[in-house]
């Protein structure tokens, strides 16, 4: 049987591993929070490249439009009321072009922030993925030591029962 000090050594030990065990648990709730918020910000970021990609297509198509405008101007010199309608619409596609090149600059930048971002991010999830792979250890040797207590209590019921035998069967 056990002693008093090396029963108090074991409870401490015991009572050392549920400590343990307790705080692995409320890593793997942060991480688990924490991989939801990265997933959000990815989502979030392929929303937004996928906008960007639509106004980029919008600035392509009225581009192209304007391109057509340019020459008909060209063309239609022959006839000065179509021409000044004519350069009053070019005109006013040329405006619309400078805002659409502007807004075509701006969403360059949020396109380089939004990498920027989705780099942390990968970086962010890259460490979160090493951090679940050392939650994983730390699960495994809890386990481990989980067994090795449970073998201890065996021993200590296997002893303590060859203790009764012998104080009963001198």
């Amino acid at each position: 049987m056990f002693s008093q000090d090396q029963m108090n050594r074991i409870i401490a030990v015991n009572e050392s591993l549920l400590a343990q065990l307790d705080d692995a648990e409320a890593i793997l709730v942060e991480r688990e929070k924490e991989i939801g918020k990265l997933k959000k910000a990815v989502a979030d970021a392929t929303e937004l490249r996928s906008k960007l990609e639509g106004q980029l297509n919008e600035i392509e198509s009225m581009q192209n439009r304007l391109g057509k405008k340019e020459q008909q101007v060209l063309g239609a010199e022959e006839r000065e009321l179509e021409l000044q309608q004519e350069l009053t619409e070019a005109a006013r596609l040329q405006q619309q072009y400078n805002d659409l090149a502007r807004q075509y600059a701006y969403l360059q930048t949020q396109h380089t922030d939004i990498e920027s971002q989705l780099a942390k991010l990968t970086e962010k999830n890259k460490q979160l993925q090493q951090v679940a792979g050392h939650v994983g250890e730390l699960e495994s040797q809890l386990e481990n030591t989980g067994r090795e207590r449970d073998e201890l209590k065996t021993r200590v019921a296997t002893l303590e029962s060859q203790k009764y035998l012998r104080e009963f069967n001198p």
